[in-house]
């Protein structure tokens, strides 16, 4: 699932409108990354790329979620508050472990998704 597009649609605002306000966001808040366009956002939409570290952080605070939940997370939505702050240990955690290796966001969902099928069906115990 893709949250970008999922959050921006709640908002009610076109990739342009998005573009805008997210570049409005980073000049009111003195963030140091480069400013976007409405074809960042498709390709971010379309999963043709990801956005850096830094720039998932400042989507996540723009939207008021955890990065996880914007990176495709499933099971967050239904974790409690001390779940959330572990699982986003967790993931942080494994990002790392990930950048040792050449994988695609796409294939770092998967592998995450996998982790979260197999803790959901009882086969973690």
């Amino acid at each position: 699932m893709n949250r970008i597009k999922q959050l921006r649609n709640e908002e009610g605002l076109t990739q342009k409108g998005f573009a805008e306000a997210f570049n409005k966001y980073i000049y009111e808040n003195n963030l140091t990354i480069k400013p976007i366009n409405f074809s960042v956002v498709s390709k971010w939409e379309t999963q043709k790329s990801s956005p850096t570290k830094a720039t998932y952080e400042a989507l996540a605070d723009y939207f008021d979620v955890l990065v996880p939940y914007l990176q495709g997370a499933t099971i967050y939505e239904i974790l409690d508050p001390l779940e959330k702050s572990i699982y986003s240990h967790v993931t942080e955690a494994m990002d790392r472990a990930f950048n040792d290796y050449a994988l695609l966001p796409v294939q770092r969902e998967r592998i995450l998704k996998a982790i979260a099928y197999s803790i959901d069906n009882g086969e973690f115990n």
